[in-house]
């Protein structure tokens, strides 16, 4: 409603909401689309990839010392970029590294894509503050 130039009196008459609510809603994050890349499966790369080629590596240790010589091996990779894909969408929760990245650094990266926009709503009041000063 507010990006087709409804007021924000409006916008808080028509959800019987007050103006204020509505203004905090438009300041919140926009969650980013899910990613439109076709679907990626651990058994399409894994027999590709690096780790396949170290079974000695404990490649779901929480050790920070296993874990750095484990995403030493993923720098070069041949398939670091379907594995780092595969952990963001799917693998997200999975213990162990992909792609190079930890289960904590997977998760942060996910709940992360919000704050890479500045955390504004598209259209929101804030974007349209700063907009107005320019």
């Amino acid at each position: 409603m507010h990006r087709r130039g409804q007021s924000l009196d409006t916008i808080a008459d028509n959800l019987r909401v007050t103006t204020r609510s509505v203004s905090r809603y438009l300041a919140l994050p926009v969650p980013q689309p899910l990613s439109t890349e076709p679907e990626v499966r651990l058994a399409d790369f894994y027999l590709d990839g690096a780790c396949h080629e170290f079974p000695e590596y404990d490649w779901l240790s929480r050790s920070p010392g296993v874990q750095a010589e484990c995403k030493a091996i993923c720098e070069y990779c041949p398939v670091l970029q379907k594995c780092r894909t595969y952990g963001l969408t799917k693998g997200r929760d999975d213990a162990g590294i992909l792609g190079g990245l930890t289960r904590n650094e997977r998760q942060r990266k996910t709940r992360g894509r919000t704050a890479a926009d500045g955390g504004q709503r598209q259209g929101g009041v804030a974007a349209d503050d700063q907009q107005g000063a320019a």
